[in-house]
């Protein structure tokens, strides 16, 4: 590394300079608070917001300083309205209110079944609302990073996917954001219990596990893994928080070469059950067909088929209106003959 020469005759390297630069940044913003509060006394929001965008510009430094030690390459992301097509088919975000009972099994997971398998949903239960903070924060992406697990922003086991057996290292997507910046994306406010509860919604996708069973081509067993989301660092202040998200390597992937456009000016003006039937047709040809059961079954609406069927028609009416459908029909009477939808988009 390359090395320079200070005024007092010292020398010192590229990172050596960075960290001291960090510290001087880190004391001049502390001196700016210190000289503000000895002058006048402002609103603790203001404080609070400073703070926040002290760390902030803290996290991308150390984000930097890592990347000129080597630790990882870092690439530029230009995300748009991606989602993985995986999650659109399978009823893990849920149209219905936080609080309701659901069927666990034993482990306390939520199961389901796909055309392609089994899989399981480990963690704290999940709604619309956690899927639009998850495609907030996807639409927020800064960086891809490369490099061993270990080195990551946010370590990560040695055993994770990756798309070649022979390459020791990952590929993870990262940004560094405000609480206010994903609410801003959302298009809600960003008053104290609205910051809490999107808190709260990303530390659950932390936590969430989805494990999932692929049916071997000899259809004799299954071959499965387990895979996280994202992983999560944060720093909370009164009014806002700093937020560290990286996505974990196979949802980097998915991001990058296995996924749906979802049209988020459309999504915005849906109700919770319109996202969930919006965001399985997006990925679905643009001429389709689906019995009314299994879309229920497989965006897992959990209240009376009669109800579906009403939420159903609103939301088609509704995807007409703003243009993303051209048209739909849904045949049967749903008794002796089950009914069926056909869309055109």
């Amino acid at each position: 590394m390359a090395a320079v020469k200070r005024g007092d005759g010292k020398i010192e390297s590229m990172f050596d300079k960075l960290e001291r630069l960090q510290g001087q940044s880190t004391s001049k913003a502390k001196q700016n608070a210190s000289d503000a509060l000895s002058t006048s006394a402002p609103k603790p929001k203001r404080r609070s917001s400073r703070r926040s965008r002290v760390t902030l510009e803290q996290f991308n430094l150390d984000l930097f300083a890592k990347e000129v030690d080597g630790r990882f390459s870092s690439y530029p992301l230009n995300p748009g309205s991606e989602f993985p097509t995986f999650l659109t088919r399978i009823p893990i975000f849920l149209p219905m209110k936080r609080g309701r009972s659901l069927k666990l099994d034993h482990d306390n997971a939520l199961p389901f079944a796909t055309s392609w398998g089994r899989g399981r949903k480990h963690g704290p239960p999940l709604t619309v609302y956690d899927e639009d903070t998850l495609m907030a924060i996807a639409r927020l992406r800064k960086s891809r990073l490369e490099g061993a697990p270990a080195n990551m922003p946010i370590p990560l086991s040695a055993i994770q996917p990756r798309s070649g057996e022979d390459k020791k290292d990952v590929s993870v997507h990262v940004l560094a954001c405000t609480l206010s910046d994903i609410q801003h994306e959302c298009g809600d406010s960003d008053g104290g219990t609205n910051l809490q509860l999107r808190l709260a919604s990303i530390k659950r996708l932390g936590a969430t596990v989805i494990e999932f069973d692929r049916i071997t081509q000899d259809k004799q067993g299954y071959r499965g893994t387990q895979i996280k989301l994202v992983d999560v660092a944060w720093d909370v202040y009164e009014d806002n928080a700093v937020l560290l998200i990286q996505f974990s390597p196979l949802m980097a992937m998915w991001l990058e070469s296995e996924y749906t456009y979802i049209n988020w000016s459309v999504r915005r003006q849906l109700s919770d059950t319109g996202k969930a039937i919006h965001r399985f047709l997006s990925a679905q040809p643009k001429q389709y067909t689906i019995f009314t059961e299994k879309l229920m079954a497989t965006i897992g609406f959990q209240r009376s088929y009669r109800y579906f069927m009403s939420d159903l028609r609103g939301t088609l009416t509704k995807l007409e209106e703003l243009g993303w459908l051209t048209s739909w029909e849904i045949t049967g009477t749903g008794r002796r003959i089950p009914h069926k939808l056909t869309i055109l988009r």
